[in-house]
């Protein structure tokens, strides 16, 4: 017996998900050599992230 009242199906009219996306000016990008390195090829992207591991003491890596 199925008890569920609910639609099986969404109506088209639902939205499932939006975006807002900021425009971001341009920059020069770094050289090839420094963007591999640093795996992105913008400097605003470059964002280092923290590892923080209680057998290292944590760190800076990026």
């Amino acid at each position: 017996m199925d008890f569920c009242t609910c639609k099986k199906e969404a109506p088209e009219s639902l939205v499932l998900a939006m975006a807002s996306v900021p425009m971001e000016p341009w920059e020069e990008p770094y050289e090839p050599e420094t963007a591999i390195k640093q795996g992105t090829i913008f400097p605003g992207l470059n964002k280092p992230f923290y590892v923080t591991d209680d057998r290292t003491g944590g760190g800076i890596h990026g």
